[in-house]
């Protein structure tokens, strides 16, 4: 009852655990793809941010340029003074005043040159040139004008963009590639960045044209080579019932300025170039979900070792609970064995020693008991002695050439005197050509007087034992096999019948003599070996035990 009800509960805990494992594990995996999307959704606004930064710079890098060209180039025009000072992002710089055509030469003058080819029509259009690297700084004409409403006057300055004047430069593509670009990507998304992400710059007009990087599948876009709208300084203050106010027109644009900005439209729109950034290798969504699922996998073998060891825990403590059961069983046998041959010894030797046993036929018949009952014990001694060796690990079996065909001779020989007091008819079928197998000599001989003493004890009712051994070139072994014509062994019982301490059913309840060792040293033997032991019975028709030793 108790061992009952302790395995029921070692059984209910362990499922429980295991119940409690699934379902952690099924809460983790949606915890996961939780945490994988929103870790997803960070990184892309991570990059929306490092990438609306590196614009914003570039962007600043370009009013600049635009602005340098408005101010000093113009500056050095009316002077004609060399310019210097140019940006370095500035390869070529044209001055543009229909129909004339004005380059900036080495020496920093301003001279009569050719209109270049990759300046558009009209000239001072567009402030970047569609499709190429270049920007357009343009020439504003201011105009004064005087309005008067019903309540208020209004004094308005227009600024117009002047469309046959303007400065174009053409951008150093090596430079922006080779400097530019990769110092504002460190800077705005990392000085590791570039182990993880791809960049490429291309012109939005044309996207097969690419500035820098190469083609990739980009997780974020973001646009950039805006010009800012030009500053203006603050009107004076007007008088009472008076409202001043700028207004700056260039192209479509409007930018309505009084001494705070009334409204402000960002010159050029987003910008004409723009930023890819993509995820190496895959997409960033897929990264993300390939993270997901090795991390996902990471924890469900976590969990699973856990339930592993949940469940070998169990079988464990099972196979204790087993082993502890047969080793009481082992205690009981052995101590009920012993106590008959030790009984006997005794009996007969304090009769002996009394004077009971007179006559030599007699002290022959005691003596003859006492060594059989001597024996029994050695055996029963030297099975115990043999099986804690075998399972101790401290012996290790020897190997050298055996000899098995005498091997088995001399094992049936020794048993050969009981086995004609008992009334067996021994046979033996010995190959004429055994080969040698390589091994402990001894453990094969314990093997062998252990079926031997196990088909005598079973094979009373038939009396009749066969010893065979051959050697199957096809498998590559020996066979050794000893046959009786004894009651068989039930199928319950073959399943255990070569487990340590255990006993069939049929030689409990006959009372035969025994500690359950036998087949099991048996078995380790041929285990030793590298081999087997095969059963073959059938109730009322004896048993066949096989050792199949490799060669």
């Amino acid at each position: 009852m108790g061992k009952a009800f302790g395995s029921r509960v070692l059984i209910a805990v362990c499922g429980a655990l295991v119940i409690l494992l699934g379902a952690l594990a099924m809460l983790q995996a949606r915890w996961a793809t939780r945490v994988a999307g929103a870790d997803a959704q960070r990184e892309r606004e991570h990059l929306d941010t490092s990438a609306s930064l590196f614009a914003s710079e570039f962007n600043a890098i370009a009013t600049q340029a635009a602005e340098f060209l408005r101010n000093e180039g113009r500056a050095a025009l009316r002077s004609g003074k060399p310019l210097t000072g140019v940006p370095k992002a500035i390869a070529e710089i044209y001055y543009l005043e229909a129909p004339q055509v004005r380059r900036l030469t080495p020496s920093g003058l301003f001279e009569t040159a050719p209109l270049p080819s990759w300046i558009p029509t009209p000239h001072c259009a567009e402030l970047p040139v569609q499709g190429q690297p270049a920007l357009v700084a343009p020439i504003f004409d201011v105009a004064v004008s005087a309005a008067r409403g019903s309540n208020e006057r209004r004094i308005v300055r227009m600024f117009a963009q002047a469309r046959d004047r303007c400065f174009v430069a053409r951008l150093d593509e090596a430079y922006l590639r080779e400097e530019l670009f990769p110092r504002l990507i460190r800077r705005s998304f990392g000085e590791t960045s570039a182990r993880d992400y791809d960049f490429t710059v291309v012109l939005r007009s044309r996207p097969e044209r690419i500035l820098y990087g190469a083609p990739v599948r980009a997780d974020v876009r973001k646009p950039f080579f805006a010009i800012a709208p030009i500053p203006l300084p603050v009107p004076p203050k007007a008088a009472a019932g008076q409202v001043a106010a700028y207004v700056q027109r260039l192209d479509s644009t409007t930018v309505i300025r009084r001494p705070a900005p009334v409204a402000e439209v960002q010159l050029l729109g987003s910008g004409h170039w723009e930023l890819q950034v993509a995820h190496k290798g895959m997409p960033l969504a897929e990264a993300f979900e390939q993270t997901r699922r090795r991390d996902l996998l990471a924890s469900l073998g976590v969990e699973a070792l856990l339930v592993a060891a949940i469940i070998f825990l169990a079988i464990g403590a099972r196979r204790m609970q087993r082993l502890a059961d047969q080793k009481m069983r082992f205690v009981a046998g052995v101590s009920h064995e012993l106590r008959t041959p030790v009984s006997a010894i005794s009996m007969l030797s304090r009769n002996q020693a009394d004077g009971l046993v007179t006559g030599a036929e007699k002290v022959k018949q005691y003596g003859e008991l006492i060594h059989q009952q001597s024996r029994r014990l050695n055996e029963m001694v030297e099975q115990a002695l043999e099986y804690a060796g075998i399972h101790s690990g401290l012996k290790r079996p020897a190997r050298a050439g055996v000899d098995l065909k005498r091997l088995i001779e001399e094992a049936v020989e020794a048993r050969r005197e009981d086995l004609r007091r008992g009334g067996f008819e021994v046979e033996m079928a010995l190959g004429a050509e055994l080969p040698p197998v390589v091994g402990d000599a001894k453990l094969l001989r314990i093997a062998v007087d252990n079926l031997l003493s196990n088909a005598e004890k079973h094979a009373a009712s038939g009396r009749w034992i066969r010893v065979s051994a051959e050697y199957s070139a096809e498998e590559k072994e020996v066979r050794i096999s000893v046959e009786d014509r004894g009651a068989g062994i039930d199928a319950a019982s073959r399943a255990e019948i070569f487990e340590p301490f255990s006993r069939g059913r049929a030689a409990v309840e006959a009372q035969i003599p025994g500690s359950g060792l036998g087949l099991s040293l048996v078995r380790s033997a041929a285990e030793a070996h590298r081999g087997s032991v095969t059963l073959v019975s059938e109730a009322g028709r004896g048993s066949t035990f096989t050792l199949h030793l490799p060669v």
